[in-house]
């Protein structure tokens, strides 16, 4: 390779014509892929998945894209029977094309209908409790309540279609069920501990809550048409809740962190250069390779994975920062050295330094490539073809554009000599090192581990009241804390739901719960049963009403087992109405029930549950991905501490010939890096976690580099250390800049990567070997004579 740099000129304009050709291929596809993907703003699309049961994935995926489409609003009027306000925003969302279903209204349709629907499948869908009456013949003297009660209502009408009285007495158990929802002028309410009444309407949108073009337009049009409500009803109170709404929060604050991070990294290293160039040369030279590198990179993410995530988009910024040093170092080399030596023999000088800084990255890199989550995916895929992009940019382009470069020999040279040297000293190297020690200890004696995945994603502070207002005027929480039942088939699950319900039910009078919510719709089997017991016990009824003069019509009390109720039948029906999301069915009739708990007193005992009866599990997704995250943290830390040892062998193996003690400090600089890196979130009271741990693998690869180029026998230390020095400048700005972002994971991230590459750089120079020594005391000598 040397050889090629130094002599072969033609091998070098053909290798710069094919990168050139094959960049603009890159830019072309670029433009191809860009209009064919999607920015992803979805937080568990970060995650792997975490699925610690044995309930299908597509299941638990498909009730969790089904509810993150769910928009919830509460809107209290100045005027508690006033409803105008309801209504018009009812009529508003069902006249948005994004909205595909709005419900809250029980008009009188809808109650006719239901009406209808629960009389024609009374027999199949008969409540337990009212089939217990029956088994016992206790049904009889119900019914004769219910005729003689001057409260009942009973018609005689409805006694003459429904002589049993069943329709009634199941829907009348069904509203005994402890519920803070009720029906007011035709609406579902809700109150506030001030008795304020509040009108629920919920919706689903068609699309996804996660497509950032799509949302930012529906969050628009919601908050335009709650201005027009307000406007026209000043005291009407309206909050809400949704993925949505924290979805574009989401996407809105990354657009900022991307906008702030990378506008203030490219102001600040574009001063730099010019503070150190005074040309403008070098400037469109760092940006072209800086450039390419992102194209190469949002490239490689876009054809790997189909899109990009807006997270990546935000850490993917600080690329920047190591992406520029390939160019830093070579425009340095020709800043000091320009007029002694050609643009090839500049290169042939750094080249071998640079591939191996390039490798260092790259495997750094490639472990977060491994790893199983698709947002570090992405990270890595983008960073480590960004690298490449930039460093094959600087390789291949650079010895053909910095021939008319300005060159300035003398800059801060005698300030890096006497910085060299003093370091050199025996008091300089014990103090610094007692310094940082006493930093990492006191640093890592208020570090605390937190695995907790809700750092991943900051909840803006209005929208978090909303909700928590709605859970303490509703009493249902967004915890996903459920059960899940499922089976094979539809048939199955709803069976392995009744097998599991007694035992549910006997959790809830123990107290481990107030209440749990589960579908209406009995199995195929259970309505066969209904229909059998009622055909065996009814005729004790019959007897009885006709001794009071009431002669049921036999046609009304035929009971056939060939009309039952199917899963899609209920579905369709508005007897599912507030129970949909529970229910869910794939194409190969896998079919699942969610059951979604109400104030949890003792999880662990619920937990238990999943132990009774088949095809049942408990679902804590929140708790699984911390779970997760504090495995993978451990896994992670174990494979660092191999890779630290790796390193520090192979520092001591590289300068053991210039003797032991020498050897061991050249271990310094990555072994303090680490500390300083974990010292600083203790003392920011930050938590370690595993996005902590994996920026540590980032301070190690890029660390190195600065060892590495100040140890380089065929560079000027001086010339270098100014190279190093303008590196990891443009990578503090890079990763420091992180520390602005809105999400605590991102600024974690940031600081242990500013903490420990200042620490590398500053403890750079501890552990130089002889022949640079003497360099440096050679040009100190110079400047103090």
């Amino acid at each position: 390779m040397k050889n090629v740099y130094l002599n072969n000129h033609n091998i070098l304009k053909k290798s710069a014509l094919l990168w050139l050709i094959l960049v603009i291929c890159l830019i072309i596809f670029a433009g191809w892929l860009f209009s064919r993907s999607k920015l992803n703003t979805s937080v568990l699309s970060l995650l792997p998945q975490a699925n610690s049961t044995t309930v299908p994935n597509e299941l638990i995926d498909g009730f969790q894209n089904r509810l993150d489409k769910q928009l919830v609003w509460l809107i209290k009027p100045a005027e508690i029977d006033n409803v105008a306000p309801v209504q018009w925003w009812y009529n508003a969302l069902k006249e948005q094309s994004f909205i595909q279903e709005v419900n809250g209204s029980i008009d009188s349709q809808f109650q006719k209908d239901w009406a209808q629907s629960a009389y024609q499948y009374r027999y199949q869908l008969v409540d337990p409790i009212t089939l217990h009456r029956i088994e016992s013949d206790s049904q009889l003297s119900w019914i004769l309540s219910q005729i003689y009660s001057p409260f009942s209502g009973l018609t005689t009408n409805e006694l003459a279609h429904d002589p049993l009285l069943i329709t009634r007495s199941t829907q009348l158990n069904q509203l005994s069920q402890k519920s803070h929802l009720t029906v007011k002028h035709n609406w579902l309410t809700a109150e506030d501990e001030q008795n304020n009444t509040w009108y629920m309407i919920y919706a689903e949108l068609k699309g996804s809550s996660f497509d950032m073009n799509q949302s930012q337009h529906i969050v628009e049009q919601l908050n335009t048409l709650a201005d027009s409500l307000q406007r026209q009803w000043p005291d009407t109170e309206i909050i809400k809740r949704g993925v949505l709404f924290y979805s574009h929060a989401a996407s809105t604050q990354a657009k900022q962190d991307i906008t702030t991070i990378g506008s203030l990294s490219i102001l600040g290293i574009i001063a730099l250069i010019i503070l150190i160039f005074r040309s403008i040369r070098p400037i469109l030279l760092t940006l072209l390779s800086i450039t390419i590198g992102i194209v190469c990179g949002a490239v490689a993410v876009l054809a790997i994975f189909g899109e990009i995530h807006i997270i990546t988009l935000v850490m993917s910024t600080s690329i920047i920062g190591i992406a520029i040093d390939y160019a830093l170092h070579y425009l340095t080399e020709r800043l000091l050295y320009g007029n002694q030596e050609s643009p090839w023999q500049s290169l042939n000088k750094l080249i071998s330094t640079l591939v191996i800084a390039l490798i260092t990255s790259l495997l750094a890199y490639l472990i977060l490539l491994f790893t199983p989550f698709p947002g570090l995916k992405q990270l890595a895929t983008f960073a480590i073809f960004g690298l490449i992009g930039a460093f094959l940019t600087v390789a291949c382009w650079y010895p053909f554009l910095v021939q008319r470069l300005p060159t300035r020999r003398n800059i801060a040279e005698p300030y890096f000599a006497k910085w060299l040297t003093l370091w050199q000293t025996r008091s300089m190297q014990f103090s610094m090192t007692l310094l940082a020690l006493l930093f990492i200890s006191l640093g890592l004696s208020q570090l605390k581990i937190d695995d907790d995945v809700g750092q991943l994603q900051a909840l803006p502070t209005d929208l978090y009241h909303q909700e928590q207002k709605m859970i303490e005027i509703t009493k249902q929480t967004n915890d996903q804390k459920w059960f899940i039942v499922y089976g094979q088939t539809a048939e199955q699950a709803l069976q392995r739901l009744e097998a599991f319900l007694p035992f549910l039910n006997q959790a809830k009078e123990n107290g481990l719960m107030d209440d749990y919510q589960t579908i209406n719709l009995p199995s195929q089997q259970q309505q066969r049963s209904n229909i059998a017991s009622i055909k065996q016990h009814a005729p004790v009824v019959i007897e009885g009403l006709q001794r009071l003069g009431i002669t049921p019509s036999e046609q009304l009390l035929t009971m056939t087992d060939d009309n039952l109720m199917t899963p899609t039948q209920w579905l369709a029906s508005p007897l599912s109405q507030g129970r949909k999301l529970l229910w869910l069915s794939l194409e190969n009739e896998q079919s699942a029930i969610l059951i979604p708990l109400s104030n949890i007193q003792n999880i662990t005992e619920l937990k238990k549950l999943t132990n009774t009866s088949q095809g049942v599990q408990w679902l804590d997704r929140r708790q699984d991905f911390n779970d997760m995250f504090t495995s993978y943290r451990q896994h992670l830390s174990q494979l660092l501490a191999i890779a630290i040892t790796v390193i520090c062998l192979s520092f001591i193996y590289r300068n053991w010939k210039y003797g032991i003690r020498i050897a061991l400090k050249s271990t310094l600089p990555t072994l303090l890096s680490v500390g300083a890196s974990l010292a600083i979130l203790g003392l920011t009271h930050q938590s370690l976690n595993l996005f902590s741990m994996l920026a540590l693998i980032l301070v190690i690869g890029i660390g190195i580099d600065y060892t590495l180029f100040l140890s380089n026998a065929k560079s000027q230390t001086t010339g270098a250390l100014l190279a190093v020095s303008m590196a990891a400048l443009t990578t503090l700005l890079s990763f420091g800049l992180l520390v602005l972002s809105h999400t605590n994971a991102i600024v974690g991230f940031g600081l242990v990567l500013t903490g420990g590459i200042f620490t590398a750089f500053l403890f750079a120079p501890i552990g130089q070997p002889p022949n640079q020594i003497k360099k440096i005391s050679t040009t100190s000598k110079k400047y103090n004579n």
